[in-house]
Order: structure tokens, then sequence, then C-alpha cells
């Protein structure tokens, strides 16, 4: 077979084409230092090396996020160590003011010592970080922490994103409590249905500021100023119970306190109605305006042990006026008569400041068997004393619940104190009983409303059922019309008195008293008891001075007598102290003993030492530092240095938890330097494979590309055997 020229050409043309093309692509790998530059030149080299670039992005990026999430705790733990010093601070300061003896002008010193140490903890909690609050849970609020004037102008609330710390015991239910987390490569896991992200597979880089700093009280109520909600103005709430957060609105249609609490507990009735049907404890608000945790019952409200309700207007509510509220979690200006622990029958006087109005009143403890009872009874005498000093409705005592015997005055502040006036108030005693008259609330009788009561006279009892009138004259004779057309009283005249502190007793012509009892009857009248005191004459001895304590009406006076040469001449000396404490109409001592004034109450005690306890101010401790140091402050310008104290305790406390904080930190420091030195030891094993699927061999490379150039060279030196002769060369 004849092979022809061009057959010939077009293979040498071939080879020298492909070696050129072999030598090329060697210098191209050489210079380029790269085995391939597309995926098609070796597929299952280049689909590794995409898998290991991947992996190196990845690599990368989680190496940006524990550099942030380490500049990041780096910085918490430098604030938290601030805070630490901080805090020691304060507590030299509280102990500096409260073992010292100082005069108030020094306390306030010291509380603004304190006051400006609470600033700076919220300015160090406030901090940021790589674009980020570090203490505001997954907000970037710049001012997560805020502290809130009194109405004094004193620094007393600390709000953590507008809510006060105490509000909550759970740092959870705040808002922006979520927590924000970085993928660091640990092998991120999502639930598919909840589409939550496993704690255990990231690393957070947020902190809950109510966490850090503490959050919750031992208990906390509401107040709030009922005269400062408006008829027909609307408001919005938001009402913190117990961890339940709802919002009440309601346009307000009452005239009265009670009309606004019955409304506003309507409210809070319909929005806690899940939570109350789970059984859970609801917010409910008392006569005084007050909003406390309580379990419900049938229709009772029981004061939750440890509960905290707090209240703050709805700050995105619109065209909604705003309440008057004071949230009682911690130092507050409270102030509660024991009513448990006062000795039965035993007369208390107490300071009473309203405002700018100061009065002294006089009470005594019931002397009832049942204890709830006796407490109602001493209740209603200290209300019996306020009205008459301060004028009915102006000042209450709060009657159940968890602020029972607290004096308050809407609108108004209070301040009570223990009776101490100067000098030596016993003496030598006198001794003094009382008896009791039972007499009926009649302002508080309903026209037109049937009662029934049961009376008793010498030893005959019967239940009297009357009319109530449209004012107490009437109501006053249709009782005394009942007793009398009663079988069991035939022949007996009662009298009624319709004046004075007297006013519902009910009496025989002859001045027997007769006794009162409720009925069993669900609409039976509320009963009292009236005492009525004698001085033992025949105990004074002759020449000895006493001193009494009187109270009659809303004056309280202490007079001072010697005993007579007889019990005539006692009783004279007596009566002369009396008139000239008490001027004309002064209580008399009749020849029996017994103190009378007409209608008016006349109360008597021996001493007004009855122990310091009997009022007391509320004492609340938060569990949020921040807030102690505040309180502590607030109780330093009162010259409360047993609170002040107290807070000193707390705060202690809430060191350690700071402490462990700390050392949290430093734990999660070490596991992301542990983590940094993992990721880069994975990157430098990862960039080998990269080198060994994609990087040249450059000695093997340079040695294939000396051959092919010696194959071109080669096949360039054959061409003039392979390529024929031109015509011209033929030619010549």
């Amino acid at each position: 077979m004849r092979i022809t020229n061009s057959t010939i050409l077009r293979g040498y043309n071939r080879d020298l084409n492909r070696i050129l093309s072999l030598k090329n692509a060697t210098e191209h790998r050489i210079t380029t230092n790269r085995r391939f530059s597309r995926a098609s030149e070796s597929p299952l080299a280049a689909a590794k090396a995409l898998t290991v670039r991947k992996s190196l992005y990845y690599n990368e990026q989680y190496t940006e996020n524990l550099k942030t999430a380490n500049e990041f705790y780096t910085e918490a733990e430098t604030s938290l160590l601030q805070v630490s010093e901080k805090m020691a601070q304060i507590s030299e300061t509280i102990v500096a003011a409260c073992n010292t003896t100082k005069d108030i002008v020094d306390y306030n010193i010291y509380a603004q010592q304190l006051e400006t140490s609470a600033r700076e903890l919220c300015a160090i909690f406030n901090t940021d970080s790589a674009g980020r609050v570090i203490f505001g849970g997954e907000s970037n609020d710049s001012m997560p922490f805020a502290i809130l004037d009194d109405s004094t102008g004193y620094p007393a609330t600390v709000t953590y994103h507008g809510i006060p710390v105490n509000a909550m015991n759970d740092y959870k239910e705040f808002p922006y409590s979520a927590n924000v987390n970085l993928d660091i490569g640990l092998g991120m896991v999502t639930n598919q249905s909840s589409h939550e992200t496993d704690e255990a597979s990231v690393l957070r880089i947020s902190f809950n500021g109510a966490k850090v700093s503490g959050c919750g009280a031992e208990y906390g109520v509401a107040d709030i100023d009922l005269s400062s909600i408006q008829k027909n103005r609307t408001y919005s709430l938001d009402v913190y119970a117990g961890n339940v957060k709802k919002t009440i609105n309601f346009v307000c249609n009452g005239d009265t306190n009670t009309e606004k609490m019955d409304q506003i507990n309507a409210e809070l009735d319909k929005e806690f109605a899940k939570t109350k049907a789970y059984g859970l404890p609801v917010p409910h608000m008392d006569e005084q305006g007050v909003i406390y945790l309580a379990d419900y019952d049938n229709g009772n409200f029981t004061p939750v042990e440890g509960g905290i309700c707090s209240v703050v207007n709805n700050e995105y509510a619109k065209r909604t006026s705003k309440a008057v509220i004071d949230n009682d979690s911690g130092y507050t200006n409270k102030f509660k008569v024991n009513v448990e622990s006062l000795a039965e029958g035993q007369t208390y006087t107490l300071d009473v400041t309203v405002g700018d109005t100061k009065k002294t009143i006089s009470f005594v403890a019931g002397t009832e068997s049942d204890a709830e009872e006796r407490d109602k009874l001493t209740i209603e005498s200290i209300q019996s004393a306020l009205d008459a000093a301060f004028g009915a409705g102006e000042v209450s005592v709060s009657k159940s619940g968890i602020t029972k015997g607290i004096i308050s005055a809407e609108g108004k502040n209070v301040d009570v104190i223990v009776h101490d006036p100067a000098g030596d108030t016993v003496g030598n005693t006198v001794s003094i009983s009382s008896t009791s008259q039972d007499k009926i609330n009649l302002k508080a009788l309903k026209d037109g409303e049937k009662y029934t009561l049961r009376a008793t006279v010498n030893g005959k009892s019967a239940d009297i059922e009357f009319t109530a009138g449209a004012d107490v004259d009437v109501t006053a004779a249709n009782i005394k019309a009942a007793l009398q057309a009663s079988d069991a009283f035939t022949g007996m005249t009662f009298d009624v008195s319709k004046d004075g502190d007297k006013a519902g007793t009910i009496s025989l012509a002859d001045g027997t008293s007769v006794s009162i009892a409720k009925t069993s009857d669900n609409n039976s009248v509320s009963v009292s008891s009236f005492p009525t005191y004698s001085i033992d004459t025949n105990s004074i001895s002759e020449g000895t001075t006493y001193k009494l304590k009187v109270m009659y009406g809303t004056s309280v006076r202490d007079i001072e007598f010697a005993g007579g040469a007889d019990n005539n001449a006692t009783i004279a000396n007596i009566n002369k102290a009396l008139e000239d404490a008490f001027g004309t109409g002064a209580p008399t001592v009749a020849a029996d003993g017994k103190v009378t004034a007409g209608d008016t109450a006349v109360i008597l005690s021996n001493s007004i030492d009855s122990g310091k306890s009997v009022v007391e101010r509320e004492r609340i401790y938060s569990n949020n530092y921040i807030q102690l140091t505040l309180d502590a402050a607030r109780a330093l310008r009162n010259g409360d240095i047993a609170y002040a104290n107290g807070c000193l305790d707390r705060i202690a406390v809430a060191k350690e938890g700071l402490l462990a904080e700390i050392a949290d930190m430093g734990c999660n420091e070490e596991f992301i330097d542990f983590n940094l030195t993992r990721i880069t030891t994975r990157s430098e094993n990862l960039s080998e494979r990269q080198n060994d699927l994609e990087v040249t061999d450059a000695k093997k490379e340079i040695t294939l590309w000396k051959t092919y150039e010696a194959m071109y060279n080669a096949c360039l030196q054959m061409s003039s055997s392979v390529v024929p002769n031109s015509i011209f060369n033929y030619i010549k």
C-alpha cells in the first residue's frame, strides 16, 4: 500500500501539536502551581478538593466567630470584675454608715455615695462589645438597665428593659431573655419541630442582665394610687404576677375608690382567667389599691407567701392616661401595725403623720378568743381612731390580705411610729379595768336593707329583724322599735345611742347594757366592742404620784395626779388633772371609778411603752444587688440602720453568685481557646490535604516539561525528512 505524502504530513503535524500541547500544559502547571484549572481535567480530585475548600471556608468563619466570642467574653469578665470591686466599695460604705454614730446629714452623704455607685453599676452593665450590649440578652438596646426616681426625686427603682428587676423571680420571663448563639463547628443541631438550637452544639454570646445581677424579691406588691385614676380616662397597665404577664385595658367608669377597685379586679379576673383555672396564684387588688398575688378559692383570695406582683404603665399604648404606681418590692415607705402581736385589751398609742399633718391616736387591741375576729376588732379600733383624728375616709388601715395592718392615705405619704413622749411615762401604775359594750356600725347599714341581730338582756336572748333607714336617726328608731316589740323583752324600754363614739350602743332605760351578737344570717349586722374604763381608786396610795395617758375624742394627754386621803379625795385629784388637761367638758371619774365623757370614748393606759415592734416599716429585700444598693441608700436617708444592715447581708450573698458568674466566664474563655487550637490544627491538616489535591509537584512537572521540550525539538529537527521539499527547492 502506498502512503501518500499528505498522510505522512498529517500524522507528523498531529504528533507535533500533541507534544506542543503537553509541553504547554506542563508549563502552565509550573507557572500556576496548580494541578488542574478545570474540574473536567481531574473530576475525582476536583470533587475532593471542593469538599476540602468548603471545610476550610467554614473553619475560617468559625475562627472569626471564636475571636468575636473571645473578645465578648473578655469584655464581660472585665465588666464583672469591675462590678465585684464596686460591690466591695458599696459594702464598705454601708458598714461605715451602720457602725458609726452619725446624724441624718451624714447618713444622707452615705446615701448619695450609694446612689452614685448604683448608677455606676448600671453603666457597667450597659457596656457594649463587638457591636452588642453585653448584658442585654438578645436585645441590642444601648441602655437595658435604667434607674427610675421616686416622687421625691431620689433614685428608687432599677429596671431591666423597662421592667422593675423585682417584678419576677424567673430571669427567663424578662423581655429579650433568649440566648444569642454562635456556630463554632461543634456540629450545630436544630430541632426540626421546634426550630430551636441545641445549646450544647453552639457557643452563647449573650448574657441576661436580670440573671447576672439578680431578680425578684422575697415578696412584693404593686400599690396603685386610685385617686390618680380619673373617670372616663383610658388606662393600659402591664401586670406581672407569678411570672405571668398580662395587659389590662379599661376606661374608668367609677367615681369612688371602691368602684375603681371593683373595675380593676374585674379586668384582672378576665385576663388571668386561665391562670385561675389552672389553680395558679392570680393578682388581686384590696381596698387600698394594693395588688398582691393570691390563691383563689370559692371567692376568697389568700395572699401567697413570697409572691411578687408588679405593675407598670404600658408605654406602647396610645392615647392612654398614666396611673401613679409604686412597686413595693424593696425598701418601702409603708408602715404596718402588727395587729397579730398586740396584747388583748392593751391600749396602744401611735404618732401618725399624713402629709404635713401629725396626730397622736390611741386604740385598744381586740379581746375576742378567735384570732381572726380579734384582729378584725383591733383594726376597727385603729380605723375609728384614725377617722376621729383625720376625718372619715381620709386615712385607712388595711383589713385583710398581705397588707393587713398597713396605714395609708391616697396620694399622701404616711409615717407611723410608736408614741414616745419625753420623760418617765410609767411612774407608779394605776390599776385599770375595762368592760366592753357592744355597738352596731349604723353608718354601714344600707337604706331599705333588712338586717338581723341577736340581743341578750339579763340572760334572755332573741333574734331581732329591722330595716335600715335613710339616716342614723331612722335606723336607730327602727332598731329600738324592733327590740321593744319582741316578746322576749316585753315591758323593757331600750335606748339606741346615735351620737359620738357610742353611736349604735343599745342599753335599757336604767343604763343596763345590752349584749349584741351576729346571727347566722348572711345579712347580719356588724358588731364591735366599745370599752368603758374604770380606775381602782382603792389601789392608789395617799401622797404617791401617778401618771396616766388619756385619749378623749381626738386628743391624747398625759395627766399626773397624787393619791388622796380617801377615795373621794383621789377622785377629786384625778378629775382636776383631767380638767386641766382637756378643759371644759373633760372626762370625769364617778364614785365607782368609771371614767365617762357623755357619748365620747375615753381610753386609759398607764404606759405607752408597749414595745417598738408594735409598728414597723415593711421590710422587703430584693434579690438584685443594684436594687439592694438603692434600698440601702433610702434606708439610710430614713435612719433605718437595721434595714441597711439587712441589705449588706444580702449583698454578700449576691457577691458569691457574682464570683460564680466570673468563674463560669473563665471556663468559657478556656473553652474558646481550646476550640481555636482545635480549628487551627484542623485548618492546617486541611491545607495539607488541599496541597495534595491541587498543588503541582514542581520536580515532576519540570522533568516532564524538559522531556516534552526535548521531544518537541527533536520533532522539529526531523521535519526535513518528513516534510516534502517545496517546488522551489526542486527547481533549484
